[in-house]
């Protein structure tokens, strides 16, 4: 029979075995150090990439600036009257109408689907044999040594284009034929025709940025000029 002490001890007992066991059913903290560690950790990981995007950005639209800034605009335009002689004067001329200058690597004529380097040729396939023209502007010359043939009759004017340098808001007479009456012919050849002359630019910015264009507002970026 057990005895009032034994009870006791044994309770005493069961008592202390309870204080001793692991406290596996206790509720255990879920803030715990790992956790916080890793948190801190994914907060360092989204500022470096939000300050990463940010610099990205910037460096972005700083590079648009300096392209915006450096940027050529190449276009051909013709007329045929020379508002400050008051003479008509058939031209062609090559206009920066950009904010930075450009480095010419050349101008293409194109006349019923074919292809000029030289703008002699293209108004020679087009209008009238400019060499027999100069030819005989020539001939007229050494025969008459005290008259400026060249001014009085209408000489042809061009200047060249390949890799040459246009400032912005400058401008390149690619071609000039002032009307005479000797050259009325030749003259309203070259007018009547004009229009259907197309250009074909190819241009670089001082960034080595190239492009090409129609010369009438069709630009498109490209790797280099070929």
């Amino acid at each position: 029979m057990k005895t009032d002490q034994d009870s006791n001890v044994e309770e005493q007992t069961k008592t202390t075995q309870q204080k001793t066991q692991p406290a596996s059913n206790q509720h255990k903290a879920w803030f715990t150090n790992e956790r916080l560690n890793l948190f801190l950790a994914l907060c360092a990981i989204i500022i470096s990439a939000a300050s990463f995007y940010a610099t990205y950005l910037q460096a972005n639209a700083a590079e648009r600036q300096v392209k915006a800034a450096t940027w050529p605009w190449l276009e051909v335009i013709t007329g045929n009257f020379d508002e400050e002689k008051n003479l008509p004067e058939i031209t062609f001329e090559l206009t920066n109408s950009g904010s930075g200058p450009a480095i010419v690597k050349y101008v293409k004529y194109h006349y019923n689907d074919q292809s000029y380097l030289d703008i002699y040729k293209v108004i020679s396939a087009c209008c009238f044999d400019t060499q027999a023209y100069e030819t005989q502007l020539q001939t007229l010359q050494e025969d008459s040594p005290d008259i400026n043939i060249f001014e009085a009759f209408g000489w042809i004017m061009t200047s060249a284009s390949d890799n040459r340098l246009l400032a912005s808001g400058s401008e390149l007479k690619l071609f000039r034929f002032k009307r005479t009456g000797f050259n009325e012919t030749q003259w309203d050849k070259v007018n009547k025709q004009r229009n259907s002359i197309k250009t074909e630019i190819c241009y670089c910015s001082l960034l080595e940025q190239c492009y090409l264009s129609d010369g009438r507002g069709d630009v498109r970026e490209i790797q280099q000029c070929e």
